[in-house]
C-alpha cells in the first residue's frame, strides 16, 4: 500500500511539475533551444564578469543565456523566459541571429514577404528566409511555425544547423521592370568580440577631433578612424553588446548613433548584391546631388525624390567635389584625376573601359580654347567652366574676370545679376574667363561661328562617352587580370573593405556592392578578392568605384546591403536607374 502511495505522489509531483513549467514531456524550453544552437554552431562561450541574463548562475543553461545575451541575440532589456516552451519561429529566428543572416532576413521579406497573422512581425523575416536559402529550413518550421518545438523538431535543428555549417548559401535574381537584382550570401558568420558605437563621419580632421573630446569631457571612451578621406568617431570599444546598447541609450537621439561591431577577426561570411542591365540604356543616369538641390545628399533620398528604380554609388569623392572625370549628358563636371581608369557610355547604350583622362575645349572653324577649370575658380589667363548640375553657386571671383553664357553653339555675355548673385542658371553653362581667356572669347563671339564645347580624350577607346565617371584601378580589362596600381595605397588594395565595382561580361553590365567590416554578415574583399568574385561571375572587365562606407545599392526604395556603421553616408551623385524626375542637364522637372 505504501508503494503504490508512493507511486502516486510521484505522478502526482511530475504532473505539478510539468503544469508549473507548462510543458508536456517532449516540449524544449527556450533555454534548452538557446543551449542546442549555440552548441551546434560552436560559438565562444561568454566568459567575461559581466553578469546580464534574467537566469540565476545555477540554471542549466545559463552559459547559452549568457552568451547570446553578450552578442546581441537577446536583445538587452529583453525578457528570455528560459523556462517556457518555444515555438519553431522562435527557433529559427534565434538560429538566423546565431548565424549572422538578420540583415538576409529582411532584405528576403522585402523580395519575397511571407504573411501569417499567427506570427509576429518582426519574426516573419526568418521565415521568409527559411524557404529561401540552401539548406531550405526544416519544412515543420516553414509549414507550421506557431507549433510547438518538440524533441524531434530539436534534433532536425541541429541536424539543418551542422549542414549550415558545411555549406550555406542564399543566391537568387529578382526581375524588376528596367533592371534585375541578384542576392548573394555565403557561409555562417563569426560573432564580433568587440562592438562599437559609431558616432558620426567627416572629412574635417579637425571636427573630429573636437567630437572626440567632447565625448571624452562626458567620461565616454572615444577614438577616431582615419580612412583616408574621412575620419569616423566612435566611442567604445565594448567586449559585449549589452555594455554598448547600454551606453547607446545614454546618447542624444539627434546623433543618429548606431552599435556596430568593431573586431575584424577572420570571417568566411561572404554578401553581395548586383544590378544586372542589358547594356546601358537610356534609362541609366548620372544625377547629382546638387542637382536635387543639395550638394551632397544619401542614395535613397536621391533615388525616392527621381523616383528611380534602383541606385548605386559611384566613384570616389573628399569633401563634396568627386574626385577625377565625372562627365553627366556630356557636360564636364569634374576634372580628370591623373590617368586612373573610368567607364563611359552613349545614349545608346554603348560602353567604354579606359583611361580617364581628357581635355574639354571649346571649338569654331578656325579655333579652339581650352577650358582649364570646371566648376572652380580658374587662374589667371585661364577659362573655367561652371554648370548648376554641379551647383547652382559658385565661389567669389577675382575683378578681372568676366563671365559669360554659353547655349545654342554660341557665347553671350552674362548680365551683372548673374555675377551679383554668383548663381549659375538652370539648364545653363556659365565661362569665367581671366586674362587671355577673355581674348579667346572675344574671338569667338566676332567670329560669329557656330561653337561647339568637346571632350578630347587621352584613350581613344572612351570616345563618345556621354556619361562617364573614373574611379580605379581597373580589376580585369578583356579576360586580363590588370596589375596597375593606378596610385591607390596598398592598404586600400590590399585589406578587406565594403566595394562597389563595375563591370560587363559582354552582354550585361553589372553593378555590385559587397558588404564587409561585419564578420558576422560579410567580411568584405581585398581587390583581388573582388576580381575573382567578378571572373567567377563571368565579366571581362571590371573597374573598381568608391568603397567603403560609401558602398551602397538601393532596388524599388529598399537599401539593399548593410552599409557600414548602419548610417548613409552623403553622395555628391549616383548612378540611376529609370528615374522619372530629371530633365534638361540633370536638373529636376518643377
Amino acid at each position: 500500500m505504501r508503494r503504490k502511495t508512493t507511486s502516486l505522489l510521484l505522478i502526482g509531483l511530475l504532473f505539478l511539475i510539468s503544469c508549473v513549467n507548462l510543458q508536456p514531456a517532449s516540449a524544449v524550453s527556450r533555454g534548452e533551444m538557446a543551449e542546442v544552437i549555440i552548441k551546434t554552431l560552436d560559438l565562444p562561450r561568454w566568459t567575461g564578469q559581466d553578469r546580464f541574463s534574467d537566469v540565476p548562475t545555477d540554471h542549466p543553461f545559463f552559459s547559452a543565456i549568457e552568451t547570446a545575451r553578450a552578442y546581441g541575440i537577446i536583445f538587452p532589456g529583453e525578457k528570455f523566459h528560459p523556462d517556457l516552451e518555444a515555438t519553431r519561429i522562435e527557433a529559427l529566428h534565434f538560429a538566423f541571429k546565431a548565424m549572422g543572416w538578420s540583415h538576409e532576413a529582411e532584405i528576403a521579406q522585402f523580395l519575397a514577404p511571407q504573411e501569417n497573422e499567427d506570427i509576429p512581425p518582426f519574426m516573419l523575416p526568418s521565415l521568409s528566409l527559411g524557404a529561401l536559402c540552401s539548406p531550405l529550413a526544416p519544412q515543420p518550421f516553414i509549414n507550421f511555425p506557431r507549433q510547438n518545438l518538440e524533441r524531434e523538431d530539436l534534433a532536425e535543428l541541429a541536424n539543418w544547423l551542422y549542414s549550415c555549417r558545411r555549406s550555406m548559401i542564399w543566391d537568387q535574381t529578382f526581375y524588376g521592370e528596367h533592371t534585375s537584382l541578384r542576392i548573394h550570401r555565403e557561409k555562417v558568420g563569426t560573432p564580433p568580440i568587440s562592438w562599437a558605437i559609431f558616432i558620426t563621419e567627416t572629412p574635417d580632421a579637425t571636427a573630429a577631433q573636437k567630437i572626440e573630446a567632447e565625448l571624452s569631457q562626458k567620461g565616454l571612451s572615444a577614438f577616431i578612424i582615419n580612412s583616408e578621406t574621412t575620419y569616423t568617431v566612435y566611442t567604445g570599444p565594448y567586449s559585449n553588446f549589452v555594455k554598448a546598447w547600454e551606453i547607446f541609450e545614454t546618447l542624444p537621439t539627434e546623433l543618429g548613433a548606431k552599435i556596430v561591431p568593431h573586431s575584424q577577426q577572420k570571417s568566411e561570411a561572404l554578401f553581395w548584391a548586383a544590378l544586372q542591365t542589358e547594356g546601358i540604356q537610356k534609362t541609366s543616369t548620372i544625377i547629382t546631388a546638387p542637382s536635387l538641390g543639395q550638394p551632397l545628399l544619401p542614395l535613397k533620398h536621391m533615388t525616392d525624390k527621381t523616383r528611380a528604380e534602383a541606385a548605386i554609388n559611384g566613384g570616389f569623392f573628399s569633401s563634396r567635389k568627386p574626385i577625377g572625370t565625372l562627365i553627366v549628358r556630356g557636360i564636364p563636371l569634374s576634372p580628370s584625376y591623373a590617368q586612373r581608369s573610368a567607364m563611359g557610355w552613349t545614349e545608346e547604350g554603348a560602353t567604354f573601359w579606359g583611361n580617364g583622362e581628357f581635355r574639354a575645349l571649346l571649338r569654331d572653324e578656325y579655333r579652339i580654347a581650352p577650358i582649364t577649370d570646371l566648376n572652380s575658380v580658374p587662374p589667371e589667363n585661364g577659362l573655367g567652366l561652371f554648370s548648376s548640375i554641379a551647383g547652382q553657386f559658385f565661389k567669389p571671383l577675382p575683378l578681372d574676370s568676366v563671365l559669360y553664357l554659353f547655349g545654342n553653339d554660341s557665347i553671350s555675355e552674362a548680365g551683372s545679376l548673374i555675377r551679383s548673385q554668383r548663381a549659375v542658371p538652370d539648364n545653363s553653362l556659365l565661362l569665367a574667363a581671366r586674362g587671355i581667356g577673355i581674348d579667346m572669347i572675344k574671338s569667338f563671339i566676332s567670329e560669329r561661328k557656330t561653337i561647339s564645347m568637346e571632350i578630347e580624350w587621352r584613350d581613344p577607346s572612351m570616345d563618345g562617352s556621354y556619361y562617364a565617371l573614373q574611379g580605379g584601378p581597373m580589376l580585369l580589362k578583356d579576360g586580363q587580370l590588370q596589375t596597375r596600381n593606378e596610385g591607390f595605397s596598398q592598404k586600400l588594395r590590399e585589406e578587406k573593405h565594403p566595394r562597389t565595382i563595375v563591370g560587363t561580361d559582354g552582354q550585361k553590365v553589372w553593378w555590385i556592392v559587397i558588404d564587409g567590416r561585419n564578420p558576422w554578415h560579410s567580411g568584405g574583399a581585398t581587390l583581388l578578392e573582388a576580381a575573382r568574385l567578378a571572373n567567377d561571375l563571368g565579366l571581362s572587365t571590371v573597374l573598381n568605384l568608391d568603397g567603403g562606407g560609401s558602398s551602397e545599392l538601393v532596388w524599388k526604395g529598399q537599401i539593399i546591403n548593410a552599409i557600414p556603421g548602419g548610417r548613409e553616408r552623403p553622395l555628391p551623385y549616383g548612378i540611376f536607374f529609370a528615374p522619372s524626375t530629371t530633365g534638361g542637364e540633370g536638373s529636376p522637372v518643377s
